[in-house]
C-alpha cells in the first residue's frame, strides 16, 4: 500500500514532515461528498446549511466549509462572526450585503461568480432579495466551527 501524501513543506506556511506521517490517527486528507455532510437549519427558518469541513464533521483545527442555501426573501439577523473571516462564494441566485456600526451603512449585490470578503467582527446582514429564487453560497471561515454572535 503506498503512503499517505501530505502538502506539508509546500510553500513557507507549512513545515514538512515525513510522507505519511501526519501527527494524527485520522488521514491527511478527507473525501465529504454531499451526502456526508452535516445539514443544520442556519440562523433563520429561510436558511439551511450543509456542512462539509468543520471541527465536528472532519477535525479540522482551523478551517470552517459550507454550502448556505437561503430560500426568496429571507435574510439573516444583524451578527458578526468573532474572531473569523469570511469568504463567500456566490454559486446560485443574488446576494445583498449589508455592513457597518448597525449593519445598515453600506450595501451592495453579489451575484454568481463573485466572492464576498466579510472581515473578523464585521457587523453584517446578509439577504436574498429575489422573489422567486433561491441564493446558493459557498462559505468559508478561518476556524472550526461556525461562530455566529448576535447583535440585534
Amino acid at each position: 500500500m503506498a503512503a499517505a501524501r501530505t502538502l506539508r513543506g509546500v510553500g513557507p506556511y507549512l513545515p514538512p514532515r515525513p510522507v505519511g506521517e501526519t501527527g494524527k490517527d485520522d488521514p491527511v486528507a478527507t473525501h465529504r461528498p454531499p451526502e456526508a455532510w452535516h445539514r443544520e437549519d442556519g440562523q433563520v427558518d429561510a436558511m439551511q446549511r450543509a456542512i462539509a469541513v468543520s471541527a465536528a464533521t472532519v477535525g479540522s483545527e482551523g478551517i470552517y466549509t459550507s454550502v448556505v442555501t437561503t430560500a426568496p426573501g429571507g435574510r439573516t439577523r444583524l451578527h458578526h462572526h468573532g474572531p473569523c473571516e469570511t469568504s463567500i462564494y456566490v454559486i446560485a441566485g443574488s446576494a445583498r450585503f449589508t455592513w457597518g456600526p448597525t449593519g445598515a451603512e453600506h450595501a451592495f449585490e453579489a451575484g454568481p461568480g463573485d466572492v464576498v470578503y466579510i472581515p473578523a467582527l464585521e457587523p453584517h446582514v446578509e439577504e436574498n432579495p429575489s422573489a422567486t429564487e433561491d441564493l446558493v453560497v459557498l462559505v468559508s471561515r478561518n476556524c472550526a466551527e461556525g461562530i455566529n454572535h448576535y447583535l440585534d
